[in-house]
């Protein structure tokens, strides 16, 4: 009897304690903190847990209570500062103590020492590193990046951002990846790829574990000169073997819908994502089958955020080049590969060369162009011989990287202009021989892409000399001989 007293009186006593543990437990986290420069707060800067945002007061102190399932507590920078750097990616967040209930965070920030009315970013995507061997390939690549950000004047500040799969499924090379990077020496900042994600967990919130380890949090935003920069994770892992799809969850469009808020609308505002939110260059390409894990199942739900506003969406992923306009505010630029196909060749499987894409910025406008890896700024397309695209035997083709429909590509023959050449859905004739299904060592699946930038025309003389100029939207002129 006296054992039974003591077990209902146990009971009597957890069922009392155990719930208020619970509820102790449960209690918002609280933390506090200011952002400063040279010691001095900074007003109205946006502190956020990745749902929830805060601002600054005044004096540059805020307090913000992150949600018990939060990482980081993070900020977007402000115009006209920078965050420190620590190997080569900005650090503009911290993590959260969770063993605490009260923390202090300070975010000391940098007044930028140049203008950023004009500024200029690196946008590469997929360096898809699998190996330690393919270090040194992506070395070549960062030595370009590295004489391109040269060319610009002290004056102009210059950043740079990738669209992700910075790494092959090998998450444990990410650290050897930001050496890599911080030979660059400008602030580069990271986009989650389907690659950098670990998918031995159990859901696409535990997903990017990693990823955040070495660079952060994955959905953030920061403001240079009068541009507003937005990088989302729009790769969903729904927890079954190595499968995903693209999506953007209600978390982040709802943590985007207040980001925005403090953006006047028709200001520019940058979006970097990995996966295109629409896939293919050509109608005829869109098939809802393929592209559950290649474009953004809830695009429209994005869009519409995105709508009053001047919006440019950067992707990577298909490792081929292409633009579209997916709204009439909305321009959609999808990235060719940092790798080209997979490091097994210097280009992409549409035929673009490995490279990246180089923006400038001049107040609220933006102009841009396609760099080669080791190519001259303006190598902006390719020239094949009549003959070469089986389909076309009599047709020469020109393959044109970063074709837009505002783009023009003529024609003379023998010092006669005959007009625009005819663009079709095609594969890159080079390509196709070296891109074989099955023919690849390293990777048996890697095969040809088919590309919507591709141009033909048929000569009336086959021996005739022909010149190619093409003319970009913004009316930079290239030109090539084929003879």
């Amino acid at each position: 009897m006296k054992n039974s007293k003591i077990k209902i009186l146990s009971i009597a006593f957890w069922s009392l304690v155990l719930p208020l543990y619970a509820i102790s437990n449960s209690l918002p986290l609280d933390v506090k903190g200011k952002v400063t420069c040279n010691g001095k707060g900074i007003p109205s800067v946006s502190i956020t847990d990745g749902t929830s945002i805060v601002f600054t007061e005044q004096s540059g102190n805020f307090s913000i209570h992150p949600g018990s399932d939060k990482e980081f507590i993070y900020y977007s920078l402000p115009s006209g500062y920078e965050s420190p750097i620590k190997d080569g990616i900005p650090v503009f967040y911290a993590p959260i103590d969770k063993t605490v209930k009260g923390q202090h965070i300070d975010f000391p920030l940098n007044q930028s020492k140049q203008s950023q009315q004009k500024h200029a970013f690196i946008l590469w995507a997929d360096p898809q590193i699998l190996d330690m061997e393919e270090f040194d390939l992506l070395e070549e690549v960062v030595k370009d990046v590295n004489k391109t950000i040269a060319l610009f004047t002290k004056e102009i500040p210059v950043h740079a951002i990738s669209a992700g799969d910075n790494v092959f499924d090998r998450l444990n090379l990410f650290e050897k990846y930001k050496q890599m990077i911080s030979q660059i020496k400008v602030p580069f900042y990271q986009a989650i790829g389907n690659h950098d994600m670990d998918y031995n967990n159990r859901s696409n919130e535990l997903s990017a574990q990693s990823f955040s380890v070495a660079f952060g949090p994955t959905h953030f935003s920061f403001n240079v000169g009068n541009v507003h920069y937005v990088v989302l994770k729009d790769v969903f892992y729904y927890g079954f073997s190595y499968r995903y799809i693209g999506y953007i969850d209600e978390n982040q469009l709802q943590w985007l819908e207040q980001d925005l808020q403090s953006v006047k609308p028709g200001s520019t505002v940058i979006v970097t994502l990995h996966i295109p939110t629409i896939y293919g260059e050509s109608e005829t390409a869109e098939n809802y089958s393929t592209t559950l894990s290649n474009s953004v199942m809830n695009r429209e739900a994005l869009y519409k955020i995105l709508s009053p506003y001047n919006t440019h969406i950067l992707a990577g992923h298909s490792h081929t080049q292409w633009f579209k306009q997916a709204a009439p505010a909305i321009a959609e630029h999808v990235h060719a590969a940092a790798c080209g196909a997979w490091w097994q060749g210097e280009f992409c499987v549409d035929g673009t060369p490995k490279g990246y894409t180089v923006y400038e910025v001049n107040g609220d406008s933006l102009s841009w162009y396609f760099k080669g890896i080791n190519a001259d700024k303006n190598d902006q397309f390719k020239l094949y011989q009549a003959g070469t695209d089986t389909e076309f035997p009599d047709c020469f083709i020109a393959n044109v990287y970063n074709y837009d429909p505002l783009w023009k590509v003529y024609w003379h023959e023998n010092g006669i202009f005959k007009g625009e050449m005819t663009r079709y859905w095609g594969k890159d004739p080079l390509a196709a021989v070296l891109y074989q299904p099955g023919k690849n060592k390293k990777h048996s699946w890697l095969s040809v892409g088919e590309t919507y930038h591709l141009f033909r025309a048929k000569p009336e003389n086959p021996n005739a000399e022909i010149l190619v100029e093409v003319i970009d939207r913004f009316g930079n002129k290239y030109r090539k001989a084929l003879r």
